[in-house]
C-alpha cells in the first residue's frame, strides 16, 4: 500500500513540474520584442540631446517641468532642458508595455556682480546664446524619471519604476550645503479609478548624485497622472553667509 501511495505521489509531483513549465512556455510564446534600445547613461550625452532639441517622445505640456533658483546672491541667466529616450517596448497578451526614461537639466550661470552678498535677478530663460554652465560660476542640475507606459484598447496606463539624478557644480568658491530629493505620484489608480496619493517624504543624499527605485506596492495610473521627482540643493559661499537654493522639477503629466 505504502508503495502505490509514493507512485501517485510521485506522479502528481512530475505533472505539476510539468504544467508549471508549460505554463511558462506559453508566457514566452505570447511575449514579443517590439523595440529595444540601448540606454543612453553618459549624462553629458543626454545634456547634448536635451540641449539640441533630440527626443522620442513629444511632450504635451512643455511646462511639466520647472526649473528656478531663489534669492541667488548675484545676476544669473537660468535655462532648462529635456530629452526622453524609449528603451523597451514588448507585446504581452495584447497589451503593449513602453519604456522610457526622461531627463531634465537645469542650467545656472552666474553673472559677475559688484556685491556678492546681495540677492541679484533671475534673468529670462533664453536670454543668453549660450550657458557657460562648465565655468568657475555655473551649476547644473538633472533628474531622471523612468516609467512604463502600458496600452489597451487605446487606455494607457502608467507606472513609475525609478528616479535619479545629480548636480554639477564648477564654482570652487561655493559649497553644497543641503540637498533634498522628493518623488512620487498622484492620479486615480487603474481598474478601480480611485484617486491616490504615494510620496517618498524628503530624502537627503550624502553625495551628489541619487538613486531610488520606486515602491512596486504603488499603483499605476490611468488618469490625471502626474509623477516624478523634485530635488533641491542649497548652496553656500565659502566667504559670506548667503544661501540660495536651486530647484529642479521633473514631472510626468497625462
Amino acid at each position: 500500500m505504502k508503495k502505490i501511495v509514493g507512485i501517485v505521489m510521485s506522479f502528481i509531483f512530475i505533472f505539476s513540474f510539468g504544467n508549471v513549465s508549460f505554463a511558462n512556455s506559453l508566457s514566452e510564446l505570447d511575449s514579443k520584442v517590439l523595440y529595444n534600445a540601448q540606454e543612453i547613461t553618459d549624462i553629458d550625452l543626454l545634456y547634448e540631446r536635451a540641449k539640441h532639441g533630440i527626443s522620442d517622445v513629444v511632450s504635451k505640456n512643455p511646462d511639466q517641468n520647472i526649473a528656478f533658483v531663489s534669492d541667488a546672491p548675484i545676476n544669473g541667466t537660468i535655462k532648462e532642458y529635456t530629452t526622453t529616450q524609449k528603451l523597451l517596448a514588448v507585446e504581452k497578451n495584447g497589451v503593449l508595455e513602453e519604456s522610457f526614461k526622461t531627463v531634465s537639466f537645469l542650467v545656472y550661470t552666474e553673472e559677475k556682480s559688484t556685491d556678492e552678498e546681495k540677492p541679484g535677478l533671475i534673468q529670462p530663460r533664453g536670454s543668453k546664446e549660450e550657458e557657460d554652465w562648465d565655468s568657475s560660476k555655473g551649476v547644473r542640475a538633472y533628474s531622471t524619471v523612468k516609467y512604463t507606459r502600458s496600452t489597451n484598447n487605446n487606455l494607457y496606463t502608467y507606472k513609475l519604476d525609478s528616479v535619479s539624478g545629480g548636480w554639477n557644480s564648477y564654482d570652487h568658491g561655493t559649497l553644497i550645503i543641503e540637498r533634498k530629493v522628493k518623488y512620487g505620484i498622484t492620479g486615480n489608480a487603474q481598474g478601480s479609478g480611485i484617486a491616490v496619493s504615494k510620496s517618498s517624504g524628503d530624502l537627503y543624499p550624502n553625495q551628489n548624485t541619487f538613486d531610488y527605485t520606486a515602491p512596486s506596492s504603488w499603483p499605476a495610473l490611468e488618469s490625471n497622472v502626474v509623477m516624478g521627482v523634485n530635488t533641491y540643493i542649497t548652496l553656500k559661499r565659502q566667504s559670506g553667509t548667503y544661501e540660495w537654493t536651486l530647484h529642479l522639477q521633473n514631472n510626468l503629466t497625462n
